[in-house]
């Protein structure tokens, strides 16, 4: 293997463990809403994402061209998908939560021949089964047949997780349709700005003594995740294929699960550990298909 191909995948594998620790910092987070700390991660994001392009040259080649529709859906996706996901962490804990976002594929495989077109295949479906089955063993196959057992907040987080998924996947397919269009740099940058836009409501719902006090995560889950970790991410898949890439991105929840387990001490049972096999596993599946489908196939996760 190449330097560059060595050093690329190296910056694959930085960014999905970076992506893995926002629901962890999240907990760090006091008296804000989901939201209301979206909202902030990405202002900070965006000013250093902002100043990377400007000191590479990059930031004068973003501009508007076709598609701009979906544009403005890619970041109502993507804001939905990070408010969800946080709502997820807050009821229930990072383990859980991330586990739910990555159901992402499923949900891809199911919306795919509807919105792109694609055919499912035998791969495709083993993937499906392994991923519903996946996600009954961490919400607990008894919980779902007693009903009686799930207390509302946790349904309410679970659900939330199931629906960070269903946006992270329209993320993957919106994406997809704008490939041909944008970079993803510019996909990155252009609806980060969108989901400002939308979020600006909760910009002003926490005192300034609260935001004040929150600002060192903010800070870290902004410039950190938003930024840098999508810079390691888009750099490292020019010389990265889309299939690897993929491979590489199942470090995110496996990381996330790590560090949640260390530092928050989330408790990781049986149940949860094995529906996370299976969902990774769908995940792996459905990450040999995309080799056939597109080479440049990206990935905006803020």
């Amino acid at each position: 293997m190449e330097p560059q191909h060595i050093k690329a995948n190296i910056q694959i594998i930085a960014a999905s463990v970076i992506y893995g620790f926002s629901g962890i910092f999240f907990m760090y987070v006091k008296n804000m809403a989901a939201g209301t700390v979206v909202f902030y991660q990405l202002l900070f994001g965006l000013l250093a994402l902002a100043g990377y392009l400007a000191v590479t040259g990059k930031l004068t080649g973003i501009r508007l061209r076709g598609k701009r529709k979906t544009l403005i859906l890619l970041g109502a996706f993507n804001a939905g998908a990070m408010v969800s996901y946080y709502m997820a962490v807050d009821f229930t804990n990072v383990s859980i939560s991330v586990l739910l976002l990555y159901t992402a594929p499923f949900y891809v495989l199911l919306l795919a021949p509807v919105f792109l077109k694609e055919k499912h295949n035998k791969k495709s479906l083993l993937a499906l089964v392994l991923s519903l089955t996946g996600v009954v063993m961490v919400i607990g196959p008894e919980n779902l047949v007693s009903g009686s057992g799930i207390e509302p907040a946790y349904l309410y987080g679970v659900l939330m997780g199931l629906f960070s998924g269903l946006f992270y996947a329209c993320v993957t397919i919106t994406s997809r349709s704008l490939r041909n269009e944008y970079s993803g740099l510019e996909q990155l940058f252009i609806s980060t700005l969108v989901m400002l836009l939308l979020l600006l409501p909760f910009a002003k719902q926490a005192p300034i003594i609260t935001l004040v006090q929150n600002l060192p995560v903010l800070l870290f889950l902004g410039v950190t995740i938003t930024s840098v970790g999508s810079i390691f991410y888009f750099t490292g898949l020019l010389h990265v294929k889309a299939q690897n890439a993929s491979i590489l991105s199942l470090l995110e929840p496996v990381s996330a699960i790590f560090f949640a387990y260390l530092l928050l001490k989330d408790p990781i049972s049986t149940e949860t550990l094995f529906g996370c096999v299976l969902i990774l596993s769908s995940s792996f599946l459905a990450s040999l298909e995309e080799e056939s489908k597109t080479e440049n196939s990206s990935k905006v996760w803020i």
